[in-house]
């Protein structure tokens, strides 16, 4: 009697073929570039919040060690989730304390009710045409609900970022320049907060077809969908139906799977 052959763990699977074949290769070369450019525009962005702070006659009390903003909800585009992605594939420790550190934050927010889905949906409303002061609140009003958990980021290690060369451009705007323990939830001082948008974020290009609209996203547990669901994932994502048919049709990405499934 012939043993039946265990099941390919998806998270082995999807990192072998991320970058093989034709559109993988498109995918990888993509990844580098926006790595790249997107570092540039870290530096453009960072310059421009130090003359900001400085014209006030006040200095960036940022520092590694202060996670306070590492509670809050955050989005990146999918372009920004793709470079994270990437990044994380090629630093094995930051994948793995990552991997190690998402179970636990996803039991948390599932016990807590999915705060993050009610701030995606009005973060959306928020930025709709004709959006008001009404929707400014509600989003307000609920992405406090989402700190008030007091659940730190899965990309939070000992304290510091894993992913700051490739953080989302909504972590990288965000600064302070008082003394960091204002911006504690407990905290009865109102801190002095800087943010700084780029419109870096409203990009549609992909490695297969540009995107018909602009794709934003909870980015910790979108990483993880990419990360378990590969391109059919992110073929759901974008919204781009054929882009797993043509890639896992790939002849070498077929040899790939073939080798894993012996």
């Amino acid at each position: 009697m012939s043993k039946e052959k265990p099941a390919i763990n998806p998270l082995l699977l999807n990192k072998e073929i991320a970058y093989a074949g034709e559109i993988g290769r498109k995918r990888r070369d993509f990844c580098i570039e926006f790595i790249k450019k997107k570092q540039g525009i870290i530096k453009e962005i960072q310059d421009s919040q130090l003359e900001a702070v400085k014209k006030n006659g006040q200095k960036i009390t940022c520092h590694k060690g202060c996670d306070y903003c590492c509670h809050f909800y955050m989005h990146a585009n999918i372009q920004e989730c793709e470079a994270i992605v990437y990044y994380l594939y090629n630093n094995k420790s930051v994948y793995d304390a990552y991997i190690e550190n998402y179970t636990e934050w996803r039991e948390k927010l599932s016990k807590n009710g999915d705060i993050f889905k009610n701030c995606a949906r009005l973060w959306y409303e928020k930025g709709a045409q004709g959006a008001g002061q009404k929707e400014e609140m509600a989003f307000s009003t609920e992405s406090n609900r989402y700190r008030d958990q007091d659940i730190a980021c899965p990309f939070l290690v000992d304290g510091a970022c894993s992913i700051y060369e490739v953080r989302p451009y909504l972590c990288v705007g965000t600064v302070s320049s008082s003394p960091s323990e204002w911006c504690a939830k407990s905290s009865a001082n109102t801190p002095n907060i800087y943010k700084t948008q780029t419109s870096a974020v409203f990009d549609k290009s992909f490695y297969y077809k540009e995107l018909n609209d602009f794709i934003f996203t909870f980015f910790p547990l979108t990483i993880y969908y990419i990360l378990e669901g590969g391109y059919e994932m992110l073929a759901m994502i974008t919204g781009l139906t054929d882009l797993e048919d043509i890639e896992l049709n790939d002849p070498e990405v077929k040899c790939i799977m073939g080798k894993l499934s012996v």
